[in-house]
């Protein structure tokens, strides 16, 4: 399941940045409303001055929105008043200019030295530019700075450590830039700075323990960074007003602190960041942070137990990816709205908490599911439910439960979304409940255990199940006609199991269909549309579907002419935009925040290979390893999207279709283990995208044709059978001679392909002239030697 730091800190980050957005709003409506007033002073013309020397280094880079513009700030002209400009405000007695807001211009460029005039600058909003350059501001020079936002530029350099001394200063916003060098120890730490974001830069050395003792400090983002040392967050706990501390992704920084001789009563941290640091155990001042509500250690290398004192009441605790072996279970009474304690080591009982909303413990050792808690934690919370902020999945993908799956009762009250239990050692049948009574199931994926029995035909009324994933198990019987309640199914894999039934046509109706994965099952007969359904025209059978595979059952049967024209999905129109082919980028089970990634196992260039990330651009057809017969369809070529098609191991028949020369982004194309006859089609030789062809074991007859795709294709492709086939890559009637493009007006001339066999072939026969001339010449040398030595004698 994808994976962020946390989804409680996203959400406060985004109200954050919501309340700044507002802040810079009202901002610039005050300016506005400043410099309209009739009684306000002029500006100075020092200040214009200065105004007009930083445009003039400026330059506007044009949006793909706003199109190509010519001019930078156009109401900065000459000779108008500066307190009327856009981005600017004045004070009304004075005339100097307070305020600069140029956030999000599309402006680049290095800001200048002429700012340092404006030195009555409370705040400075520079955020979201492309502007380069050392940080223009120094707070020695700018005594009445209130607030200092430059984020999201591209500013280098070191950061001033001025700034955390300013005693004026509340906000400071150097994110997003690339800024570097380590951060110096300063004296007399601002009383007014409450809010420091220094996240993804370059910044280097260790965090200045002098932040400690900014006494109004209320957030401190360190993030994406490459400090190093130990961060000590001893000092830290003194601040009565700090909330959150976020240093995570600085892969040499540790952290310590064991909270001795500490009064932490009035401590006020609510969220703690230090994930991808090198922490090697748990700071022991964790257990004095009676408000923390956000602990995110992911990505570290922390050992053995997780203490019992880690269970509180929380939004979020993220242990994940770290080497712990053991954890105690929850209290009854704790409440933790997301834990995360996935990629571990940890063995035993399943710790599921008292009430809960995400729970991910993947890829672990644990070995048994309590039978009293099994999902009865996950209840509706109903502020959450209205607020559309909450989505109730358990994840327990990749351990060692083994036994059947508990029985719970899963009811209206119980407002389970996602379930995974793939990869363990479960056995025994699908519980019906699992269908019937979680209605608000939406992804459920029992792959790889050793379930068996029949599938329940027991789909709720209201199925909301957007995938459903069986693959490899030992189910068996007929694929239950109740799926067809499930109008928003999405993904159905149920390969590699027993099931014996005929071709689901009933399923071409469900009309979010993407993915169907029968393979490897016992169903048979015909794979046809029936003539029903051929007479309502008005209907679209599998019009979505963008992969299907039905290799290795027992379908038989000539495929009807027109049975690929249903696959709509797979044709591509140049025309249509992608969200017409699709809403996203990869095929998934999606609920509020929280997305599922679909997985399948794609035969392709043969390999069988897993794709954790199903893109909605990957198409594919597999009816290999069945009993068709007849002739190869020629309306496949319409699917011009597809990327793979294979058809191995069948009876099919007659020729291999010149249209699949159409199909202009397939990748893979396996037609081997068949009866097809006659030539192999020139048309295929230019397909450009065309990787890996399998055409062997036919009765293919003619030359190979030769094109510069086919050229990289080897003798394994076309061997095997073919007793007709000749021409590279095979060595019979193999043309090494070099012959000339006729496409080609350049004088050098174009080889037809040859393989390394065929070298070789005329290396050894090239080798064994030249050894059979030298051992002539030789031979004739030492016996006309030895005539004439017996010639001498003689005399």
């Amino acid at each position: 399941m994808p994976r962020t730091t946390t989804h409680q800190t996203s959400f406060l980050l985004q109200v954050m940045t919501l309340g700044l957005l507002v802040e810079i709003q009202l901002l610039a409506h005050r300016s506005h409303a400043m410099s309209a007033d009739a009684g306000t002073a002029r500006c100075r013309g020092d200040q214009a001055a200065a105004l007009l020397a930083v445009k003039r280094f400026l330059f506007f880079t044009g949006s793909a929105t706003s199109g190509p513009a010519t001019t930078t700030l156009p109401s900065w002209r000459e000779g108008t008043d500066c307190c009327r400009w856009e981005g600017v405000g004045c004070n009304n007695v004075t005339g100097m200019v307070t305020a600069l807001n140029l956030a999000s211009r599309n402006l680049a460029g290095a800001v200048p030295d002429s700012i340092r005039n404006l030195t009555a600058l409370e705040v400075v909003l520079l955020g979201s530019n492309k502007l380069t350059g050392p940080v223009p501001l120094d707070a020695h020079i700018f005594p009445y700075l209130t607030e200092v936002d430059l984020s999201n530029n591209s500013f280098w350099g070191t950061v001033p450590a001025s700034f955390f001394t300013q005693p004026t200063l509340q906000r400071l916003c150097l994110n997003m830039n690339r800024l570097s060098g380590a951060i110096e120890e300063f004296q007399n730490p601002s009383a007014t700075l409450t809010y420091v974001d220094l996240s993804s830069n370059q910044l280097t050395g260790a965090i200045p323990t002098s932040f400690a003792y900014l006494t109004a400090l209320q957030i401190l983002q360190l993030d994406h960074n490459n400090f190093t040392g130990t961060l000590d967050l001893n000092p830290f706990v003194r601040l009565k007003n700090l909330t959150m501390i976020s240093a995570s992704y600085n892969p040499l920084l540790s952290a310590s602190g064991d909270g001795s001789k500490i009064d932490a009563s009035n401590n006020s941290i609510t969220s703690l960041n230090l994930a991808y640091c090198n922490l090697t155990r748990l700071p022991q001042v964790l257990r004095y942070l009676p408000e923390l509500g956000d602990l995110d250690l992911s990505c570290n290398q922390i050992q053995g137990e997780i203490p019992q004192w880690i269970w509180r009441n929380m939004s979020s605790l993220n242990l994940s990816h770290n080497l712990f072996t053991t954890v105690g279970r929850p209290p009854h009474y704790v409440n933790i709205m997301y834990i995360d304690l996935s990629f571990n080591m940890l063995r035993g009982a399943v710790p599921f908490p008292s009430n809960g909303d995400r729970l991910d413990y993947s890829n672990n050792k644990f070995s048994s599911i309590p039978q009293s808690s099994f999902l009865r934690f996950i209840q509706i919370n109903p502020l959450l439910e209205r607020s559309g902020l909450t989505t109730y999945s358990v994840n327990l993908a990749n351990n060692e439960l083994s036994g059947p799956i508990p029985y719970s009762e899963c009811r209206e009250q119980y407002a389970l979304r996602m379930l995974d239990l793939s990869g363990n050692n479960l056995s025994g049948s699908v519980p019906p409940y699992l269908l019937k009574g979680c209605g608000q199931l939406i992804m459920l994926n029992l792959r790889g255990n050793h379930l068996d029995g029949t599938w329940p035909d027991k789909t709720s009324e209201s199925c909301q199940l957007q995938l459903i994933d069986l693959h490899g198990n030992h189910i068996q019987g007929r694929l239950p006609r109740s799926l067809a309640r499930c109008q928003y199914l999405i993904a159905l894999d149920i390969g590699g199991n027993h099931f014996t039934d005929s071709f689901p046509i009933w399923m071409g109706q469900l009309p979010q269909l993407r993915l169907i994965i029968l393979r490897n099952n016992n169903f048979h007969g015909p794979v046809s549309i029936s003539p029903l359904v051929e007479k309502n025209s008005s209907a679209d059978y599998f019009s979505r579907v963008r992969i299907i595979d039905l290799a290795g059952n027992r379908f038989n049967g000539d495929l009807a002419p027109d049975f690929f024209k249903s696959f709509k999905s797979m044709v591509w129109d140049p025309n249509r935009t992608i969200a017409e082919y699709d809403d996203y980028t990869t095929v998934s089970a999606k609920e509020g925040f929280i997305s599922y990634l679909v997985a399948v196992d794609v035969a392709m260039k043969q390999q069988y290979m897993r794709v954790s990330k199903v893109s909605t651009d990957l198409v594919v057809i597999d009816l290999s390893s069945n009993r068709f017969s007849g002739f190869i369809p020629r309306s496949i070529s319409n699917l011009s999207s597809l990327h793979v098609v294979n058809l191995s191991r069948n009876a099919f028949g007659g020729n291999i279709p010149r249209e699949l020369g159409q199909l202009a982004r397939i990748e893979s194309l396996d037609l081997s283990w068949n009866h097809l006859v006659g030539e192999i089609p020139q048309e295929l030789a230019t397909v450009t995208t065309l990787a890996w062809l399998n055409l062997s074991y036919n009765d293919l007859s003619g030359r190979i044709p030769s094109g510069s795709q086919f050229s990289t294709f080897t003798s394994s492709s076309f061997q095997g059978g073919n007793k007709g086939l000749y021409g590279c890559p095979l060595l019979v009637k193999c043309n090494l001679t070099f012959v000339t493009s006729p496409s080609s007006s350049l004088p050098p001339p174009v080889r037809e392909g040859s393989t390394f066999e065929d070298i070789m072939l005329w290396l050894f026969v090239g080798v064994g002239f030249g050894v059979g001339f030298a051992l002539t010449i030789v031979l004739q040398v030492v016996c006309s030697g030895r005539r004439e030595k017996i010639a001498h004698s003689a005399r």
